[in-house]
């Protein structure tokens, strides 16, 4: 971290900015315990990104793209995020939630 700081004191305008964001990410990371890689592999649990890119490969590639298959972004969007209500086993919170919102809208302003 301390050479990261000299960086930093020498980095100037937009550069520093992005500097000192990339500095603080590593740093709440570490505070919330997301960089504990030696006890993680010790427990021989994953720590690449395959295993989701398999996920994504299975569940949006395979089952929202196909021949004769055609998404707008925003449609898309909501199937996966009521894909991923139903495999979390959140579904009727979900629903419930919808129609709540129905019954008692909320009032901005």
């Amino acid at each position: 971290m301390r050479e990261m700081d000299e960086f930093i004191l020498n980095a100037t305008g937009e550069r520093c900015k992005i500097m000192v964001s990339q500095r603080d990410y590593l740093l709440r990371a570490y505070r919330e315990g997301r960089l504990k890689y030696a006890q993680i592999l010790q427990k021989k649990l994953p720590i690449g990104s395959g295993a989701i890119e398999s996920l994504i490969r299975q569940v949006i590639n395979l089952r929202m793209k196909g021949n004769s298959k055609f998404w707008l972004k925003d449609n898309a969007e909501i199937m996966l995020h009521l894909r991923c209500q139903w495999m979390a086993r959140s579904w009727n919170n979900f629903c419930d939630s919808i129609l709540t919102s129905f019954v008692k809208p909320k009032v901005v302003g």
